[in-house]
């Protein structure tokens, strides 16, 4: 138990900062022209989201669901390369993909209201932070152009905006108590997994 304690977070690192920024770059590199498509297929969702059909609602769902798919396979199958840890990290990402189908399925889709509370509020600074002001922020801290990390292609955008949608979204009812909960807890996992990463990296 003492060897445990004796060792930081740091000591589990298996990449550097230089080789963790350079994933980025690799999934872009790899993706071009693709973004093109995918900012695309973002306003579609946005669109379907905000509509007042219900089907729109249920395609806006499966398409967040197929953007967790792609992020899982294109993105952690690189991270793979340089972290042991990565297939567990796609299934999570899988997890939550199988999540927004069932809300599809079996509940309203990705629906957004209009209401003027808190956490719609919260949603909307979210989403706004994942799909815009996210990969400004990189650039304002100096990271290059070439390794932005972006919605839909990248993990930790692709999970703040999703916890923004889902947070202007209407949930399920009652009975269905435990489905949002695990909705959000899934990305805010991600989250957090990121956040330690960084924090390692910046302090190595």
């Amino acid at each position: 138990m003492e060897t445990w304690l004796s060792y930081r977070l740091t000591d589990l690192l298996m990449f550097s900062p230089a080789i963790y920024a350079r994933l980025f770059e690799r999934v872009n590199d790899a993706l071009w022209p693709g973004h093109v498509l995918l900012a695309a297929l973002t306003v579609a969702l946005l669109a379907m989201a905000g509509s007042r059909t219900c089907l729109a609602h249920r395609l806006a769902a499966v398409l967040l669901a197929v953007i967790w798919i792609w992020v899982a396979w294109r993105f952690f199958g690189l991270y793979a390369e340089i972290n042991l840890a990565a297939p567990w990290f796609a299934a999570l990402f899988a997890g939550q993909a199988f999540m927004l189908l069932a809300l599809a399925a079996f509940g309203p889709g990705l629906a957004l209201t209009h209401l003027a509370r808190p956490r719609h509020w919260l949603g909307l600074g979210l989403t706004l932070w994942g799909l815009v002001l996210h990969p400004i922020a990189w650039w304002t801290a100096g990271r290059p152009v070439a390794g932005t990390e972006l919605f839909a292609v990248a993990p930790d955008p692709t999970a703040i905006a999703t916890i923004g949608l889902l947070l202007m979204a209407r949930m399920p009812r009652r009975v269905w108590l435990p489905f949002p909960v695990i909705l959000l807890a899934l990305p805010a996992a991600w989250l957090s997994i990121s956040a330690l990463t960084w924090w390692a990296l910046l302090t190595a």
